[in-house]
């Protein structure tokens, strides 16, 4: 089968492209940025503001909002000018990733390079470029009231939406250069249904992660392993105990930590094993292993430096790199790669 290497090229730059998305909606958040520019105009909200009058304005709409006024009352303009700048490299690089993605497939069209199944699959990825857009203004008004913090729901949504396009480009990838089937391994069935297993965790605690940065639980809990005391007055003190695992401090951390030692053990269990009957994919199991540990470590470090920018961002980045490798690892049991 022949490969169109222009079309791994531009799927690979769309990736790229994504993670940086994903690095500067981390970026806007740990700088408390995304609440700055307070409109949201898709097709006109292009240039920013521009000389002093514009800034003056774009300022005195900021000041309307709870932000500033319980917040941020003290800010200058220049450390507006700060926060605005990252939403609107935000939004602006969302903006080029659409154009990324429409001009070379219309090109590709016209060259007739894709096949029915792809053209579905590429179409489906557009539908869910335009949400996800949809889903940042909405996580972004959230905020715009009495209380100035975006929704942790809403933040989640936002977050697994950007893991999800990203993971699905990285399965169309995979889809194209690794479709030669191969004979199963001895149990091929049952290691993929655990893969999958994994992956729907890992997704789960992607949105938990984000339960962690929207409530900011690091403030009331930063030590490891312990609680900071108050784990128990905090659960018995509710009256609805299942919101204590969705919006408590203490519960959503409880999940985060949880969830981080069952895909340790589910991840350890499933290399043990899988690597008994095969060597196909023993060299990405060896680097899973390195993720999964360099991760924890991080994720630790996070905690106990009350969100460290440097791995808190850290942190997400090797959330969506663990979720590849197991995609990867996933369709590697079924498939061999193509010649390009």
């Amino acid at each position: 089968m022949n490969i169109d290497k222009k079309i791994i090229l531009w799927l690979n730059i769309s990736i790229g492209v994504l993670f940086l998305m994903i690095f500067i909606g981390g970026m806007t958040r740990l700088t408390d940025s995304g609440l700055s520019m307070v409109t949201w105009k898709p097709l006109t909200g292009i240039i920013p503001p521009i000389g002093n009058e514009e800034w003056e304005f774009s300022f005195s709409q900021y000041k309307a909002y709870p932000e500033y006024k319980i917040i941020n009352y003290n800010i200058t303009l220049s450390q507006y000018k700060y926060i605005y700048y990252w939403e609107y490299i935000h939004r602006m690089l969302g903006r080029l990733i659409g154009f990324l993605f429409i001009i070379p497939f219309g090109y590709f069209m016209y060259k007739k390079s894709l096949s029915n199944q792809l053209i579905k699959k590429l179409i489906i990825v557009f539908i869910m470029g335009g949400f996800q857009g949809f889903l940042g203004w909405y996580m972004v008004k959230s905020g715009l009231v009495d209380i100035p913090h975006v929704s942790h729901y809403r933040l989640a949504i936002h977050l697994t939406m950007a893991f999800l396009i990203l993971s699905y480009i990285y399965k169309l990838k995979l889809s194209i250069l690794f479709t030669k089937n191969i004979k199963g391994i001895k149990d091929n069935a049952f290691y993929e249904k655990l893969l999958t297993l994994i992956l729907v965790l890992l997704f789960i605690q992607v949105v938990y992660g984000a339960f962690n940065a929207g409530i900011k639980t690091v403030n009331i809990v930063n030590v490891f392993p312990f609680y900071n005391g108050g784990f128990k007055s905090a659960f018995l003190g509710l009256e609805k105990y299942f919101l204590f695992f969705l919006d408590n401090d203490y519960g959503v951390q409880f999940m985060h930590r949880s969830l981080a030692f069952i895909l340790v053990g589910l991840i350890s269990f499933f290399i043990i094993k899988v690597n008994k009957v095969t060597e196909r994919i023993k060299l990405e199991n060896q680097y899973l292993v390195v993720l999964i540990l360099f991760q924890c470590i991080i994720g630790i470090l996070t905690l106990v430096t009350k969100a460290a920018v440097v791995f808190a961002i850290l942190h997400q980045f090797l959330a969506i790199v663990t979720i590849l490798f197991v995609i990867k690892i996933k369709h590697k049991l079924r498939y061999e790669i193509n010649e390009i």
